[in-house]
């Protein structure tokens, strides 16, 4: 699936481990990059819901249309679906239940 980010920091931080680090910490930079690498290698937007460990649900009120994935027990990717069923729109890296 094609990757396309909201900011050049969400889209440096997939490209550069260090920064994902320095970002979010150890923890959340390692999952940041583990997640987006495994939905780059999906093939289609609906395939998604599959993956158990991504819990990907959709989010309600003001942000209707955007995902959350679980990058940990707090923190979530937050995503969604591009102009095809091919293209993922990154959106960013929160801490919602904080």
């Amino acid at each position: 699936m094609e990757l396309r980010f909201r900011t050049r920091r969400l889209e440096r931080a997939y490209r550069d481990p260090d920064l994902a680090i320095r970002f979010w910490g150890p923890e959340v930079g390692r999952q940041y990059r583990i997640r987006l690498g495994r939905i780059q290698a999906t093939e289609r937007w609906a395939k998604l819901s599959t993956f158990r460990t991504f819990d990907l649900h959709p989010l309600r009120g003001p942000r209707r249309g955007e995902y959350a994935i679980r990058l940990t027990g707090r923190w979530r990717l937050i995503v969604e679906p591009g102009d095809s069923q091919r293209t993922i729109v990154i959106l960013g890296v929160e801490d919602y239940h904080g």
